[in-house]
């Protein structure tokens, strides 16, 4: 893989890490305290939704973090080593976690009492978009997953091949 394009792609990544960090230390929590400024009944379900967001974030930042796993061992030509699993599993493993996070709310969203300062359609809203988004995660997991396998695939036939040659 060309030096420039892995290094403009570790930029980014890390870039997008910075940003998912300046988001669960400023923005999120920011933007929860004005919603609840602006519709106090909101306060008691504040926390518990701050708390996935930043998990949820935190979570993609563990997918970056296998992704410049990756990345490297791309600049390197060593992506078809067993230990390049590591970093696939990590990628996999946070689009799980992230998955979960998603699915945990909206199981709280389905139980809990959310006043709505209009007619509760935003409820409505959350509540279907936290479904799609879970539909989505696993989808994207068992995507990710049948790449992993496809990648074990492709180490054994590269150690396969290196005991031939």
């Amino acid at each position: 893989m060309p030096r420039l394009l892995v290094a403009s792609l570790q930029t980014v990544v890390a870039g997008a890490f910075l940003v998912g960090l300046y988001a669960q230390l400023v923005v999120i929590p920011t933007s929860a305290a004005d919603q609840v400024e602006l519709f106090p009944p909101y306060a008691p379900i504040r926390v518990p939704l701050v708390a996935a967001a930043i998990a949820f974030v935190a979570c993609g930042q563990l997918a970056l973090v296998g992704l410049g796993m990756l990345l490297r061992r791309a600049s390197r030509g060593t992506v078809f080593q067993p230990s390049a699993l590591t970093g696939a599993n990590v990628v996999v493993g946070a689009t799980a976690a992230a998955t979960v996070v998603t699915a945990a709310v909206f199981a709280y969203v389905t139980v809990a009492d959310i006043p709505s300062p209009t007619d509760g359609m935003e409820v409505i809203g959350l509540w279907l978009g936290t479904a799609a988004a879970v539909v989505a995660g696993t989808a994207a997991v068992l995507l990710l997953f049948a790449g992993r396998h496809l990648l074990v695939k492709a180490i054994g036939l590269r150690t396969e091949l290196d005991g031939v040659v």
